[in-house]
Parts: C-alpha cells; structure tokens; sequence
C-alpha cells in the first residue's frame, strides 16, 4: 500500500540525492502530499505527484497527516473558495463562472480519472447572489462529485418580473415587526430544506440562475450525489461536522447571519442601503438584505484562525457589532475581505477583525472596480504587524501571449505555522515557483536589516 506523506516546512525543500548539500530540484509548500517511494536512513525518496520534479527529503521536514489547506481562487468578480483539512473538503461560495469547477477538475484529476467520486463535505452558499453560488451549479451537474450538505443563509431570489401574488420585494414578505424596541421591516418568508427549495422551484416564480442552482441540488439528490441542505445561522453556533475543538481537526464558528429572535421561524431585519442608514424611517434595500446576511464563517485550525465574512456590507456590520456587543469573535489571523472590496464597510468592524492577513476576491467587471481604493487602504491600515500582508486574486492573474493563469491564492497552516502564498509570474527557478510568506511576515530583509544595526 502506497505511504503518503506531507511537506511540513513553510516550503519544504526536495534535493536531488539524500544529502543535505544535494542539489535542490524542488520547493513544495507546507502540507503538499507527496508519495513515498524508497528510504534511505533519515531521507526518503518521494515522488511529487505532478507538482515539480521528484527527489529526497528529510524525515524532520514531513509529517504523517494532513494539515488546512485554503485556496482562494480567482473566479473573476466574485468569491470562491476550498476549504481542504482532515475533516475533508469545504466549498464556501462558487463565483458567477467556471474557473472553480475547472480548478477542483485539475486538482483532483487523480481522483476523478480513477473513477472514484470526490467527496465534499460541505458546500456554503454565503448569500444567494449570482457571483458566489452560479459556479456551484456544474459541481451539482458532474456526478463524480459528491456532496454531503448544501448550507445556505435560507434567503429566497425571486425573478423580479414574476413576483409571486402580493409579493412586493424579490426577496420574499416583508412585514414591520418590533426588533429590540425599534419598529423595522422584517423578511418573513425563509426557506431550509431540500423539499422546501422544491416547493420553490416549482411554483415558477425564482430567478433564473437561482431556479437552475436549486433545481441542479434537486437533481443530484434524487442520482444520489447530494445528502441534504440546511439553513444555517448563529443559532447553530458551529457548522455540523467541524465542531471539534483539537489542535488537529479544524474547528467551524458561525458569526452570521443573525435572525430577528434566537427561536422559531427564522427571520431577519431588512437592511437600508448604506446611503440612507442615517434616515429616520429608510427603504428596505434588496442587495444589502441579502448580502447582510451572508453566512460568516470564523475557522481555526490549531493557533490559527480565518474569517470568511461574504458580501457583510455597513448595516451588517452595524448589526453585528450591537449584537456581540464588547464581546469580539471577529478577531483573526487571515480575512477576507468583505464584498471584495466594496468602500461599503465600518471602519470599526475593520477594528474588531485586525487581522496579519487581508484577501481581495475580485474581477475586472468596471460596473464595481473592486477593490476600491478606499477599501485597501482602510484594511492595510486595519492590519496587524510591521509587515502586514495583502492578497489580490485579481493581481495574482497573469497573462502570457493570449493565454490568462488566473490568480490563486494559497493558505497553509499545520497548526504552528501559517504561510500565505501565490505563484511567481516568472519561473525563473524552476525549482521555487512560489511567492511564500510565513505570519506574522517579518519583512523580506529582516536578517539583513538587524545585521546592518548590531
């Protein structure tokens, strides 16, 4: 039976013989798999499985399980992320395209050309906006793959131009309800499982690309490929199967969305847009409802801790922060960046996250020129550290001829280390094709710069 081990240096060095001064032919990041293939005392000879040439390493630079891999792919002007660590995969949001279906096709290549199905644990819909659930849809389609739980925030995307009889607002009923003493417009009307997205479905009032993601789940559980969905808010506390707290399994918070009240139906205020927040009495805004309450997702892996907050925008925050009051679980190592950089954020909910590490998921759509300018320059400032680190799917693409490599961005943590990555425009070495940085990031010159001053 094949041994698999795992790279457990930030970037764990693959040398051509089993010495220590052997010629280096290949840097793998922290937690890569790699496939034993001989020892020869403290060195093994392993075969990097694709990812650059093969060759020895050291016994004290692997381990034997697997750690949290992050990859924050460039799906154009949207979101979309996979979550890899020993409890399996996560998928948290999916973009408008198919750069994530054909990112996880090549990732998972050896799985699926051998005829097996992958698995995926969990897959969550942020909110029911076009640019994070429409790339879903074709990993619903492939039956190769197969899909525990579709986690949704339970909000309904109904087709403007076909509204359901007395039905105002795309989102579903609103109805003024008293919300912590203050009269506000409530969305009353929610959905949970798979047989209530079927009910949906076939009243025929949806939005088109929602009726098609709905319809897509429907499918794959009636083929056996899909186990269920479930809304899911911070009623739930944590999401289901990522509830153990070890420094070897990665632990799930959910921080959002936030229903009107902690029991029955699920409900949840509906939010103004950001430009009328300071009216006495301000208009319901669809958009900011639905991207306000985008599930947000706090992630710890062993010291390590990652916050996926969706498309939260200023009344969210607002929102939020009331709720937790001076409790903050927002507090993190790794952010990404809400709605991809939108100048619609509270500079004291940047505050509260103050993370080493900060990641704009964005596209070149010039209806949104995301990330705004305002927006990097508050989260830079907002940042822990003297080095603080800033990622860019976007500025991760590159180009060459008439071909685009679209920007990812990698995250590793074995629990005691975290290192932030991308690949280097120009592979120079072919043996050190990353851009890799340990956190906290001590700067590129540290050594140099605290030799020059003894």
């Amino acid at each position: 039976m094949s041994q698999f081990i795992y790279g457990n240096k930030p970037e764990t060095v693959i040398r051509a013989s089993a010495r220590s001064r052997a010629r280096r032919v290949n840097h793998v990041l922290l937690g890569s798999i790699l496939k034993v293939v001989s020892t020869e005392g403290d060195w093994l000879e392993v075969d990097s499985l694709g990812k650059g040439d093969s060759g020895w390493v050291h016994k004290d630079d692997v381990r034997s399980t697997p750690i949290l891999k992050t990859f924050f792919v460039d799906v154009g002007q949207g979101d979309g992320a996979i979550v890899e660590s020993p409890e399996g995969i996560m998928l948290v949001d999916g973009g408008p395209n198919s750069n994530l279906f054909k990112f996880m096709k090549r990732r998972y290549r050896r799985i699926l050309r051998s005829g097996q199905q992958l698995e995926i644990k969990a897959m969550v819909v942020s909110h029911p906006d076009y640019d994070h659930y429409n790339g879903l849809t074709a990993i619903l389609k492939d039956s190769r793959f197969k899909v525990g739980t579709i986690y949704h925030n339970g909000i309904i995307r109904y087709d403007d131009d076909n509204l359901p009889s007395g039905t105002e607002f795309d989102l579903g009923k609103l109805r003024r309800k008293n919300v912590n003493g203050i009269s506000r417009p409530v969305l009353t009307e929610t959905f949970d499982t798979l047989s209530q997205a079927k009910t949906l479905v076939d009243g025929g009032h949806l939005a088109p690309a929602f009726r098609r993601f709905w319809q897509a789940a429907l499918d794959a559980k009636q083929d056996g490929h899909l186990g269920k969905a479930k809304r899911i808010t911070i009623r739930d506390e944590n999401l289901p199967g990522y509830a153990q707290d070890d420094d070897d399994k990665l632990f799930v918070s959910v921080l959002g969305p936030l229903p009107t009240k902690m029991s029955g139906s699920v409900e949840y205020v509906a939010f103004p847009d950001a430009h009328d927040i300071a009216d006495a009495d301000p208009r319901p805004s669809s958009s900011h409802t639905r991207n306000g309450h985008s599930i947000v997702l706090k992630l710890k892996f062993g010291q390590h801790t990652i916050l996926l907050g969706g498309d939260l925008n200023i009344p969210a925050q607002q929102h939020l922060m009331e709720h937790y009051g001076s409790d903050n679980p927002f507090r993190v190592d790794v952010a990404k960046a809400c709605h991809h950089g939108s100048s619609d954020f509270h500079v004291e909910f940047l505050k509260k996250i103050l993370p080493q590490v900060n990641i704009f998921s964005s596209g070149d759509n010039k209806s949104f020129d995301h990330p705004m300018a305002d927006a990097v320059g508050a989260v830079a400032r907002h940042t822990r550290g003297s080095h603080p680190l800033l990622f860019s799917t976007e500025l991760a693409r590159a180009t060459s001829g008439s071909k685009t490599h679209y920007g990812l961005i990698n995250l590793r943590s074995n629990g005691d280390v975290l290192v932030m990555a991308q690949m280097k425009e120009q592979h120079k070495n072919k043996a050190d094709i990353w851009d890799s940085f340990t956190v906290p990031w001590p700067g590129k010159f540290a050594k140099e710069i605290k030799e020059s001053e003894s």
